[in-house]
């Protein structure tokens, strides 16, 4: 298997872990973990609701992360790591991103 492979898909599986009790909303706001904006942080309903969608999509870009690295063979050991690393940095920036946006809708409010 690829090295380079592997080591994303774990960074992407300990994500995906720490992303579910975002998205189930179990996380108080705090200084530490979780979508940490000077807005998430003064606003409770923000804090969850930014941390609800990055969650999500992170367990969504997370999934498409290993359904697209099976599709293109990433796990293979003569395949390319530049596409590994380019799946697994989409599958960290959209979630970002989208909390991101998510944050700056609500201060339009």
């Amino acid at each position: 298997m690829n090295d380079t492979f592997i080591s994303l898909s774990i960074g992407c599986l300990v994500l995906m872990a720490l992303a579910i009790p975002l998205a189930r909303q179990r996380i108080k706001p705090n200084r530490f973990y979780g979508v940490r904006t000077a807005r998430t942080l003064h606003d409770e309903v923000v804090w969850y609701r930014a941390n609800r969608v990055f969650g999500v999509a992170m367990l969504l870009c997370g999934a498409v992360f290993f359904l697209l690295s099976v599709l293109f063979g990433n796990w293979r050991e003569a395949s390319s790591p530049a596409s590994s690393v380019v799946l697994f940095l989409i599958a960290v920036l959209v979630p970002t991103i989208t909390a991101r946006v998510t944050t700056k809708s609500g201060e339009a409010r």
